[in-house]
């Protein structure tokens, strides 16, 4: 799994260099645009011999941004559909500082 989180990791980091944490915003206090990660499940969907072959992590990927940035948007989903991620975007909303929230969703196979 740690290889997975590595390669998502470079690909986000390519979109905001030095602007991506895994979890929570630790060390991004002062930059108004930030994308935050994380792994949210990792369930088994085939079995063989009582053993787990194949499982889906779910990783949850928020893009933070001071406001409405349609070409950092773009990059970010250019970036993750040319490194081969499947995502989904599950919502946008504006916090109460205006700055925008995007979250998606990214499922992949693990062996």
């Amino acid at each position: 799994m740690q290889e997975k989180l590595e390669a998502l990791f470079e690909t986000l980091n390519s979109v905001l260099p030095g602007k991506v944490s895994y979890g929570t915003r630790v060390g991004l206090e002062d930059d108004p645009n930030y994308i935050i990660y994380q792994e949210l499940t990792n369930r088994t969907i085939v079995y063989a011999d009582d053993k787990s072959i194949v499982k889906i992590a779910t990783f949850q990927v928020s893009l933070i941004t001071e406001k409405k940035d349609v070409s950092l948007e773009e990059r970010l989903e250019s970036s993750l559909y040319f490194m081969g991620y499947e995502y989904e975007l599950l919502s946008e909303f504006i916090n109460e500082d205006g700055s925008v929230n995007r979250v998606y969703e990214i499922k992949q196979e693990v062996f």
